[in-house]
């Protein structure tokens, strides 16, 4: 965690590394090492779908960066109630559309991720939502709406339009701003039922901050999730974990 970000404390603003940080505000951390088991269903979805939250192919993606290792750690929390878990929401679909904010590039799979739940849980309804309309689409046990997540009134209509469903497991994969993520968090946590999972993904060094001051401030059961990547920077492979007990 070499990286560092821009740290408030008093009246100066300080470089600091990531694990500086996170030391210095959380009382608890703990670490696991794994090394990736050869057989991953939710690995193997991820190649076969094209959702860049995962791998066991290195090569032949719709996307060029290094793709994330959250398939690795949601696998481990998942992988033994996959039966359990039957409702899926996910916000970003993966737009093609290069004017649309954290687009998937013109090659990108949209919906990926979405068949990916529908696969792995496999009594699982699966709903998304996406600010890009050309990307929505609707298949067996997955539906789409329309939803810009910085916007409130957008969220509570996404909500009357999805109707009276609590979700065990909700992931934010949309725009990867703080204000993004806070805006669809505060406006969707009471979907989530007891029990579930509420996933922020791609939180930037730059925005750990940030995030750290909000979910500080609230009284919410959280976690912050870095994810290693073998010679490769530690840059967006973060995860935020709110628990809903």
């Amino acid at each position: 965690m070499n990286e560092k970000i821009k740290y408030s404390k008093g009246s100066l603003i300080l470089p600091v590394r990531i694990d500086e940080f996170l030391y210095e505000n959380f009382d608890n951390h703990y670490s696991v090492f794994y090394k990736r088991k050869g057989a991953s269903l939710l690995n193997e979805l991820c190649d076969k779908y094209g959702s860049d939250k995962g791998e066991i192919q290195k090569t032949g993606h719709p996307y060029s960066w290094p793709s994330h290792t959250y398939a690795d750690f949601l696998e481990r929390q998942f992988g033994p109630f996959r039966t359990f878990v039957k409702t899926v929401f996910e916000c970003g679909l993966g737009s093609k559309n290069p004017s649309i904010s954290s687009n998937m590039t013109a090659s990108g799979k949209p919906g990926a991720s979405l068949r990916v739940w529908r696969d792995y849980f496999p009594f699982a309804q699966v709903y998304g939502a996406d600010i890009d309309k050309d990307a929505l689409f609707n298949e067996s046990r997955i539906s789409t709406f329309h939803c810009d997540q910085t916007s409130s009134e957008s969220i509570a209509k996404l909500w009357a339009d999805i109707g009276d469903i609590q979700f065990d497991l909700m992931i934010d994969d949309g725009l990867h701003t703080f204000e993004a993520g806070v805006s669809l968090f505060v406006n969707s946590i009471h979907k989530l039922r007891d029990g579930g999972v509420y996933i922020i993904e791609d939180v930037i060094p730059s925005s750990l901050v940030s995030f750290a001051e909000f979910f500080t401030s609230k009284n919410y059961n959280y976690e912050f999730i870095n994810l290693f990547r073998k010679d490769l920077r530690l840059g967006d492979n973060s995860l935020i974990v709110i628990r809903k007990f």
